[in-house]
Order: structure tokens, then sequence, then C-alpha cells
């Protein structure tokens, strides 16, 4: 039988949790974007509901310099608990160099080098957030990372390769795939997990992987399902919604001692 890895209920719970955590402490997000998103809709809204302050910092025709000069600011400004660049970023400007101006202790997103680095060391400080969906939803459901085969679909800096890290640091044994990757199939055939995040819709179908895989569909619409042998979590209030709650856990992170 197929198994829905409900995603909604963990994340309600991390957002009570943030919740309690605010009570009586100022937050105040700093988001950066390019254009409308579904994504900064959603994480408006939550800031709104728990009372988390924000300002919204919404570029058009911007430069890397531009961008640069931004995120400098918000560095140094106290008022600030995290920064967020959000996806997609305009091909022009150089987000690499955007990413590793963010203060590390508010690089609520994990996406400086730096934070990469002691999560590869197995030291972590802030990770990305949708790295930590992954994995919280996993242990939600009792998933065992130990000698477990995962096949990660795609080879992001954001997400792909800082979750190899937390992976191969619980032990687990990884293989990235990607769009030069040769029969795939096989690869998902010995996969007891399979994270994708390419965006690609139906890119692959359940009736591909083993009986009892585990599908961790953060592309929202990788995975066809056509067999009943898997477990999988769900495209609508999956892995989405629930990488924004532990963004805003991760923005309380940033201040445990800050009233």
């Amino acid at each position: 039988m197929s198994r829905v890895l409900e995603c909604s209920t963990l994340e309600k719970d991390i957002l009570t949790k943030v919740k309690k955590d605010t009570k009586d402490k100022k937050l105040t997000l700093a988001i950066i974007s390019f254009n409308d998103s579904k994504y900064c809709e959603l994480l408006i809204d939550k800031c709104l509901d728990l009372d988390i302050y924000f300002r919204h910092y919404k570029l058009d025709n911007s430069n890397t310099k531009e961008v640069i000069s931004l995120i400098d600011g918000l560095n140094k400004d106290s008022d600030i608990t995290g920064i967020l660049l959000v996806e997609p970023i305009p091909k022009n400007i150089d987000k690499h160099s955007c990413y590793e101006e963010i203060d590390i202790n508010k690089d609520i997103d994990g996406v400086n080098p730096l934070n990469q680095y002691y999560l590869s060391i197995n030291r972590p400080r802030l990770i990305n957030s949708t790295v930590l969906a992954v994995i919280k939803i996993l242990e939600f459901y009792n998933i065992s990372l130990s000698g477990k085969n995962v096949t990660i679909i795609g080879r992001s800096y954001n997400l792909s390769k800082p979750l190899a890290s937390y992976l191969i640091n619980s032990d687990a044994t990884v293989s990235m795939c990607h769009s030069k990757t040769k029969d795939l199939v096989s690869i998902l055939k010995n996969s007891d997990i399979v994270v994708s995040a390419t965006g690609v819709n139906n890119l692959f179908k359940s009736s591909d992987l083993k009986d009892e895989c585990v599908v961790i569909d953060v592309g929202l619409g990788d995975v066809l399902i056509d067999s009943d042998t898997v477990s999988y979590t769900p495209r609508f209030k999956g892995i989405g919604p629930l990488s924004i709650a532990c963004l805003l856990e991760n923005l309380v992170a940033t201040c445990k001692d800050k009233k």
C-alpha cells in the first residue's frame, strides 16, 4: 500500500513552537525578492499570523553591486534578525557574491558558504530550510537514514549539495543525479529514498522505484504516482509550506537571547 507523508501536522507543530518562542521578542525578517512569487506570499502570510515583523524589498532592474549594498546595510542594522534572498535571482546578478555578503548569523536559509562549510564538517549552524524540511519529515515518520541508499535528483547549490552533506553525515550512501546522468531508472531502482528537486513534472514514475521506497518531492510534481508501493510527500501542502515553517524556526534560532 502507498502512504502519503502528510506534512501539515509537522508544519503546525513547528509554527506553534515558533509562536511560543517569539512571545515578547521582536523578530524582523528582511525579504529580498525580484518578482512576485507564491512563496513570498505564503511567507508574508505566516509572518503576519505569528506577529513577526518583516521588511520586503522587491527589487527591479537591480545589479549585483546594489544588492550587495542593500545586504551590507541589513547586516549592520541591529533591528534585522534574518536576511532572505528569494529565488529566482536574475542572471545578471552574481548570486554567490550576494550569498557571501549575508552575515552568517543572519543567514536564515543557510546560503553563505561558511554555513555550508560548517554543515559539511558536521558542525551545522544555520541549515537551508528546505533541507531541514526534508530531514524533519523523514524523522517525523521514523524513516532512518543510516545505511540507506539515497538518491538526490538535482545538483543545486542551495538544496542538493547541503542535503547531500547532511545525509552523508547521517551515514546514508548518497547518489546525486542530474540532466547528464545516464540510465536514471536503474539508479532509482536501487534507492531506498529519493529526493527530487528539479521542478520537472512527471520526471519519473513511482513504478520506476522499488517497493517501499520513500519519495520526497521537493519539485512539487517531479514524480507521477502510478503505483501503490511507495511512500511520498504530496504535491500540495507538502514540502513547500513545511520549508517556510523551518525558515521561521531558523529565524528564531538567530535570536534566542534577544528580547
